[in-house]
């Protein structure tokens, strides 16, 4: 089935975007218009992000809400999996965070979680995914991560942020060595000296007669 969403003038290209779900069947709006049923293709404004919505009525799935690139000229095509209501255990994750310094602050993709409290910060219902978590408290060395969240029935994501303070840190660095001072020479005695300078004068003399 084709749904004209909206008129592409003649002289641009023809961009297309068609839209799957697992299971099919659902509904599916397009830039906030109807388009049909999955799977369904629309011609869309080339070069443009459109909102898609996806519904399937009966089944008890959630609904799917997301947006889609299409460049111009070009033909997409995007499978959407629909999760029953029951099984969204399964469509999300618990993610941890222990540290050893209470108060400190983390961050989930640049978003404010929570304070240390207890040694814990704990955040359900995180997507699943790649994420990067960040830890920091005033006096002690950022830390950083990236961590994959697994479904929460499959296993609770943990993060351990060893937070050290700015001191230890600096020990750690390794200090310039030191440049070795140049060999001194060993003074000459001045009886010696003289000793010497006598006998060459001598000589001097003996040849000189």
């Amino acid at each position: 089935m084709m749904i004209l969403i909206p008129a592409v003038p003649a002289d641009e290209p023809v961009s297309k975007l068609t839209i799957d779900s697992i299971p099919g069947g659902a509904d599916v709006r397009v830039s906030d218009r109807f388009a049909g049923y999955s799977p369904v293709t629309v011609e869309v404004d080339g070069g443009t992000t459109v909102s898609v919505w996806i519904e399937r009525h009966g089944g008890g799935y959630d609904v799917w809400k997301g947006s889609v690139y299409v460049p111009k000229g070009e033909h997409v095509t995007y499978t959407a999996k629909l999760y029953r209501t029951e099984d969204r255990i399964r469509s999300t994750g618990y993610l941890s965070v222990s540290s050893s310094v209470e108060g400190a602050e983390v961050y989930l993709d640049n978003g404010f979680v929570g304070t240390i409290t207890n040694g814990t910060v704990v955040r359900d219902e995180v997507k699943l995914g790649l994420h990067q978590v960040v830890v920091k408290k005033d006096g002690y060395a950022t830390y950083t991560d990236l961590v994959e969240v697994l479904p929460k029935n499959v296993e609770t994501t943990k993060v351990v942020a060893n937070l050290m303070p700015f001191a230890t840190v600096a020990t750690l660095v390794p200090t310039t060595a030191a440049v070795p001072s140049a060999p001194t020479k060993t003074p000459v005695p001045l009886a010696g000296l003289l000793t010497g300078l006598a006998i060459g004068l001598g000589l001097v003399l003996r040849r000189c007669i």
